[in-house]
């Protein structure tokens, strides 16, 4: 395959992600970000993938414990009830800031009625501190009619920059009957 048909098929997958980004984002209420305790600065790409790893699977616990602090065992039981999670981990590409660490922007949908603002606060940051990789420095920002699209392409913006695995696809999950809209 030549150069230019990798940059077509490329911005095709970019082009699609949006499109699933923005579709799905009509079903998220807010946005978080979540902060690493693992620097990028000067590390080799082993390192990176180590810690890309890792990530990965404290990313995995936080959002299975997350879904029991929302809803019980109900997420197991009726499908309707899991939570819209889709995580991007970014700063993979920004190893020359010696202030930077791996973080994760999420966008959330699907949430219990009683799942106020200060108790998804509260309950995300010791859920994320708990975790091999988590801090306590979480953000949570509600998102108003007409933001939800400009975070999913926010959060997808590495993939412009040639990341296209920046969407944590093993981390992302959606109800199937909202998939059923998309």
């Amino acid at each position: 395959m030549n150069n230019e048909q990798q940059n077509t098929n490329k911005k095709a997958y970019v082009a699609a992600q949006a499109d699933y980004l923005d579709k799905l984002a009509q079903h998220c209420d807010y946005a978080l970000t979540l902060q690493t305790n693992l620097p990028t600065y000067a590390i080799s790409n082993a390192t990176m993938e180590q810690r890309l790893d890792a990530t990965r699977s404290s990313l995995n616990q936080f959002r299975l414990r997350l879904n029991r602090l929302l809803t019980g065992n109900g997420w197991l039981r009726n499908e309707k009830y899991v939570p819209v999670f889709v995580a991007a981990i970014e700063g993979t590409q920004n190893t020359y800031d010696k202030n930077r660490t791996l973080h994760i922007h999420i966008a959330l949908g699907n949430l219990p009625l009683a799942a106020t603002h200060d108790l998804l606060e509260d309950g995300i940051r010791q859920l994320w501190a708990a975790t091999a990789v988590g801090t306590t420095d979480i953000k949570l920002d509600k998102l108003t009619k007409g933001t939800e699209q400009r975070w999913n392409e926010y959060i997808g913006k590495e993939a412009h920059k040639g990341n296209l695995e920046v969407i944590d696809y093993s981390n992302t999950q959606a109800p199937k009957h909202i998939l059923a809209t998309i």
